[in-house]
């Protein structure tokens, strides 16, 4: 379904990742030989995550942008149901599978724990993903998403769609929603060029996509074939007015297509109107950006890893020499006289540990606080300021040939979507200006205690590997102590990344080839998460009870007291459900920052512990050798030599594949 070239990019990427998967399996078959365990479980993690990756494209949109249209266009199919009207409940996953099967997954319940799966027909599909006209049907609805799999070429290329609940339309669907903007390759923002750009929909671009850091995001404004021919260049020119800057590629992220047209081009098959519909132009940006770009990254960062698992073999290699040349008895007395330091190693580790904690413990309630004045702030003053200058658009005038009860509910629509447009928007101010800042030094202070605490644990643990080597530590002429700090800090680093991102080459921190770069852009996400997701899908001020209405269809008659009876009753309410709601929200969003910094700490608690275990390890396994007799010893010997070359094979093999990728 995608030009031959594309399919040319994507399969050049899936060989270059076969290709590392083969070096990861043969660096396994030497940590396996070298008895390095926690090396061994750190690449085969790295193995299943490398062949189970891909890119995941998340579409995103208001309700009546024909998302699901337009990604029935890219498939090729009418997979995805698509009404004029909000249909899209659930998340829904399409993926490559032959043949065609749905599973549904049931969202975790508190009490009963995770639900298994559950296969429903294809025919049946709609009866789960469809929205219902119940207006409560959301909040409980037991299912979380839906993974369809299907034939299709685009995801046989290993390109997962994820189709998206509409922005706006319900608080819940919302926030599903923005629970895959940290794990997502692109990010498809739809549009009609018919109502092109509106104000809710550059809100949430600015404050929810690239606040998080989603700086490549492909615009797609649908329906350019219902806009008159002369008027289309003027729709064009406005797209990129509002839309170019608020994207890292500028124009060429920004594409005017059929979505309709498209798919019945494919259905038929009739290859003029799909050309002309821009679909397939898209589809070869978006090809180009995922394997070069992101393909890049998902190639690169694992490299890395790789690498530093070969670094630590080529160190583990002479320590196993002397220690197979080393008496028995010499290795034991050596090794009971390293169980205080070991010991020693192991409390320092819990103090490190205590320290992130404390820090989690001091930082929550700071967030409260500042989270509370500034709900305070809005309450007290800044809500009633925009409304003493907000002029209503459209006010109530009684010689209208419209109902008086229909004309108020609009006014209170008007109404209520500006203050809300407007508290979303002062969060965002807020959120970059005063408490990111805050919580980055704060962060960055903790990050400098643990490079310094970092250092010294390095050292204690180089100089225990000396004293069992070599006896005495003073007997090594140069410790490479920086060196060995630097490998430690990026293995936590890149350990609470995967713990943060659920994939570290979705983050900033993917990109990141020095620890330094690492501790900048795991701060930076850190924050963004904790802080974003606390408020994505909260607001709390949209949903205005009927009996707001009520009171003033009931209140004066005369037509300037009920447009401004209309604003004091709306103001009024979004102050009082922001002085009841506030401690909570305040509580939701310290309890999300501190989550979020939580996985730092047990990304260090991790990676101490294995740096402690990978001593016993190699001693413990030293041991058992030498206990089998010198007949192995000798054996032993002989295979750490061709280990060695087997070494320096995977390594110059993965300098030439990471040249080549770096060229992509």
């Amino acid at each position: 379904m995608i030009q031959t070239t594309t399919h040319a990019q994507f399969d050049l990427f899936q060989k270059r990742r076969k290709a590392l998967v083969a070096l990861i399996q043969r660096q396994l078959d030497i940590l396996d030989a070298l008895d390095m365990k926690g090396w061994e479980e750190t690449l085969h993690k790295l193995e299943t995550r490398v062949q189970a990756d891909s890119f995941k494209v998340l579409v995103l949109g208001e309700f009546k942008r024909d998302k699901s249209t337009f990604i029935n266009a890219m498939l090729g199919a009418e997979v995805l149901p698509a009404y004029a009207k909000p249909c899209t409940a659930i998340i829904n996953e399409v993926k490559w599978g032959d043949p065609k099967r749905a599973l549904l997954h049931y969202t975790n319940s508190t009490d009963n724990g995770a639900k298994p799966a559950k296969e429903i027909p294809i025919d049946q599909i709609e009866e789960y993903v469809v929205i219902k006209d119940n207006v409560g049907e959301i909040k409980e609805n037991p299912y979380e998403k839906l993974e369809l799999f299907w034939p299709l070429e685009i995801c046989k290329d290993g390109v997962e769609i994820i189709d998206s609940p509409g922005l706006n339309e319900h608080e819940i669907r919302q926030k599903v929603t923005m629970d895959y903007l940290s794990t997502v390759d692109a990010i498809l923002f739809v549009l009609s060029c018919e109502v092109l750009c509106s104000q809710t929909e550059l809100i949430f671009i600015d404050n929810n996509l690239i606040s998080m850091g989603h700086e490549d995001i492909f615009f797609i404004c649908n329906r350019i074939n219902q806009i008159r021919a002369k008027e289309r260049e003027s729709i064009k020119e406005h797209a990129f007015s509002k839309l170019a800057s608020r994207t890292k590629r500028s124009k060429e992220s920004i594409f005017f297509i059929d979505a309709l047209g498209a798919l019945e081009g494919r259905l038929e098959p009739d290859e003029q109107r799909l050309n002309q519909s821009g679909v397939p132009e898209l589809e070869k940006e978006l090809a180009n950006f995922l394997t070069n770009q992101k393909g890049r990254l998902k190639i690169l960062q694992p490299a890395k890893e790789v690498k530093g698992a070969i670094h630590e073999a080529r160190r583990i290699i002479p320590e196993r020499e002397t220690l197979l040349r080393t008496d028995l008895k010499t290795i034991e007395q050596r090794y009971e006289a390293a169980q205080e330091p070991l010991r020693l190693l192991e409390l320092e580790r819990q103090q490190i540990v205590t320290r992130v904690s404390n820090f989690l413990t001091d930082t929550k309630p700071s967030v409260h606080q500042k989270t509370q004045q500034f709900y305070q702030e809005l309450a007290e003053k800044k809500i009633t300021e925009w409304m003493a200058e907000y002029e209503i658009q459209d006010p109530v005038k009684f010689l209208k040939l419209e109902w008086v009860t229909t004309q108020i509910e609009k006014v209170v629509e008007e109404v209520k979507n500006y203050l809300a447009n407007k508290i979303q928007t002062e969060f965002a101010t807020w959120q970059s200006s005063e408490l990111q800042p805050f919580l980055s030094d704060r962060l960055q202070s903790l990050m400098l205690e643990l490079e310094q605490r970092a250092e010294a644990f390095v050292r204690n643990v180089e100089d225990l590997r000396v004293d069992l080597i070599a006896g005495t530590s003073d007997s090594q002429g140069a410790i490479t102590y920086q060196e060995a700090k630097v490998s430690l800090l990026e293995r936590i680093f890149a350990t609470a990344g995967g713990l943060l991102f659920a994939d570290p080459v979705s983050g900033a921190l993917g990109a990141a080839f020095g620890f330094q770069e690492m501790v900048k852009g795991l701060i930076a996400q850190t924050v963004l998460l904790g802080v974003t997701y606390a408020f994505v899908g909260l607001n709390p001020f949209i949903l205005i009870p009927a009996a707001v209405i009520g009171g003033i269809v009931q209140g004066a008659w005369k037509v300037q007291s009920t447009n401004d009876k209309i604003k004091t009753a709306v103001t009024e309410k979004f102050i009082n459900q922001i002085r009841t709601d506030s401690y909570q929200r305040a509580d939701e969003l310290s309890n999300s920052v501190v989550q979020h910094i939580g996985k730092i700490k047990d990304a260090i608690d991790q990676e101490l512990g294995q740096e402690i275990q990978n001593i016993r390890d190699q001693v413990d396994s030293i041991l058992e050798e030498k206990q089998k007799g010198q007949e192995n010893v000798e054996q032993k010997l002989h295979e750490l030599a061709s280990i060695r070359k087997n070494l320096d094979a995977i390594d110059s093999e993965l300098d030439e594949l990471i040249a080549q990728v770096a060229t992509m």
